[in-house]
C-alpha cells in the first residue's frame, strides 16, 4: 500500500523562490523541519495525476493546497517529492546525495 503525504507550509514567511534556494542549500529534511507542519497522510492504491488531482487532494485532506506545499508519494520503500508551484504544476524535488 502506498502513502500520500501533504506537507503544508507553517506560519514562517518565506518567498517561494527563497524556499527553493533553501531546499538546494540545506536539503529537504532540514527545510521540512523549518518551514512545514507535520504531514497529513492517506493510504492509496492508485492515483490519477491529471487536472482533477488537485480537487482530489483538497477533498481527501480537507485542506486547500497552495504554492510551496509539498507532496510525498511513499511506495515500496521509495519516496518521491513534489512542490506545488505558482503556475499550478507540480515540480519534482530531487534528493541529491
Amino acid at each position: 500500500m502506498a502513502i500520500i503525504k501533504i506537507y503544508k507550509r507553517n506560519s514562517t514567511f518565506v518567498e517561494l523562490s527563497n524556499l527553493v534556494e533553501e531546499l538546494a542549500n540545506v536539503g529537504l529534511t532540514e527545510t521540512l523541519k523549518k518551514y512545514y507542519t507535520k504531514p497529513f497522510e492517506h493510504e492509496a492504491r492508485s492515483i490519477v495525476a491529471g487536472p482533477s488531482f488537485m480537487q482530489f487532494l483538497n477533498k481527501l485532506f480537507k485542506t486547500q493546497i497552495a504554492a510551496g506545499d509539498i507532496l510525498e508519494f511513499e511506495s515500496g520503500g521509495h519516496d518521491k517529492y513534489f512542490m506545488f508551484s505558482l503556475t499550478g504544476t507540480w515540480d519534482e524535488i530531487i534528493k541529491l546525495q
